[in-house]
Order: structure tokens, then C-alpha cells, then sequence
């Protein structure tokens, strides 16, 4: 998320920290569990990848495809396509 549309969830900025409803808080649920509070680990997101980048990778993992990948027209494909089909 970023900036804009994000939200922080915190003990410290509640108005009913302290008072019998900290009981049935979900936050309180998710940050704490018989051993105390979950440490907070940060995860950096990369940039969202299109499909075509995961099959890209998928087809590079099987061995399907050189690295580094070379794409080529249409039009030279067809005309690579058109000369192995004479021999």
C-alpha cells in the first residue's frame, strides 16, 4: 500500500486502549499470542509482475527458453518458420 491509501493499526493511537474492550480487539488478537507480541517483520513488495513476466520466468525455469530471453517479430518468426519448412 502506500502512502495515500494505507492505515496503521496501533495500540498506542486506540481511544479505548486500557478499558475492557482491548478484550475483543482484533488488533490485540493479531499482535499477541500465548508467548506475547508477534515481532513486526517489514516486507518489501516488488513492483506487481504481468503475466506475461511469470511465464517468462515459468518457461526460463523448464529449460524452455535461453537467457537471456530474445523476443523477435512476428514477421521474423514467420520468415525463420517458412525456411525450415522447405528443408
Amino acid at each position: 500500500m502506500d502512502d495515500e491509501t494505507g492505515f496503521s493499526l496501533e495500540c498506542s493511537t486506540c481511544v479505548a486502549t486500557g478499558t475492557t474492550a482491548c478484550a475483543d480487539c482484533v488488533v490485540a488478537h493479531l499482535l499477541a499470542n500465548d508467548d506475547g507480541p508477534i515481532e513486526y517483520v517489514p516486507v518489501t513488495v516488488g513492483r506487481p509482475r504481468t503475466a506475461t513476466d511469470r511465464a517468462i520466468d515459468l518457461f526460463t525455469q523448464a529449460g524452455l527458453l535461453d537467457d537471456p530471453v530474445q523476443f523477435v517479430t512476428v514477421a521474423e518468426f514467420e520468415r525463420g518458420l517458412a525456411s525450415t519448412v522447405g528443408a
